[in-house]
């Protein structure tokens, strides 16, 4: 149909294709939706009928000889209630316990049809990361997709910091702490740096981001020509989070 309608609008003929989504309120969809639920179809939320009209009109109003017209369900991992893959295909399957099917079974002799293999293939992708063929989603069976949930889990890195207490550390305080050489590390407002200090060079004033520090800076003094000083902030000072508020400590305006 569509190299049709693309071969009309060529020969200065009316021509129209329009790929449509999953299309709600009427028809398959609407019977198998249930309490009001929304169902993913091939990674498609249901367009209800007063969009697909509008979207109608618009397309009649276009000159490409092929549109399309869907709604995209949002990526997230946990979908359809399912904390991993194995949940997520059981769900699809309208599998309520897992201990009651056998599992070296393929999913096709649990009841998958030809939309629950789309489906779940579109799941696995969409969700997990996870790119199978039309013929491995026909012979995948439970025990595979633990094995898959298990690889998956030993994959993800720990964070081994996480139970490392910070004592209420914040800012560039807890920088400090994770520096792994920090004898050398100046509690200064104002640190200058080892640079080559050309006399006829202007000097130079460097900044660092709102938590940095002047030992940053170290890696590039030596190849730095003219003076230059680093200002840190928040080096002598815990809990200031803004601009405003350093420059209220750096240069305090008296009262008269």
């Amino acid at each position: 149909m569509e190299r049709i309608c693309e071969r009309r609008v060529a020969d200065g003929l009316p021509g129209l294709a329009i790929q449509w989504g999953a299309i709600g309120e009427v028809g398959l969809v609407a019977d198998w939706q249930d309490n009001n639920k929304e169902l993913v179809i091939g990674g498609t939320l249901q367009q209800r009928i007063s969009s697909c009209l509008e979207k109608l009109e618009h397309f009649l109003l276009q000159n490409c000889p092929i549109v399309s017209s869907m709604v995209v369900a949002e990526k997230r991992v946990g979908a359809y209630g399912a904390a991993n893959v194995v949940e997520a295909v059981a769900n699809i399957l309208g599998v309520k316990d897992l201990k009651t099917v056998a599992q070296q079974t393929p999913l096709a002799e649990l009841g998958m049809d030809s939309m629950m293999a789309v489906e779940i293939k579109q799941t696995l992708e969409r969700e997990y990361d996870i790119f199978l063929t039309a013929q491995d989603i026909r012979t995948l069976n439970f025990t595979k997709l633990v094995q898959m949930h298990d690889k998956d889990s030993k994959r993800k890195p720990e964070n081994k910091h996480a139970s490392e207490p910070t004592g209420g550390l914040t800012g560039i305080h807890l920088f400090i702490r994770f520096v792994s050489d920090n004898s050398n590390l100046s509690t200064e407002t104002c640190v200058e740096l080892e640079t080559r200090r050309d006399p006829h060079m202007i000097n130079v004033f460097l900044v660092p981001d709102l938590k940095g520090c002047a030992q940053i800076f170290n890696p590039l003094a030596s190849k730095i020509r003219a003076n230059a000083t680093v200002l840190q902030y928040g080096i002598t000072k815990a809990g200031i989070m803004s601009i405003s508020e350093y420059v209220d400590y750096l240069l305090p305006v008296s009262n008269v």
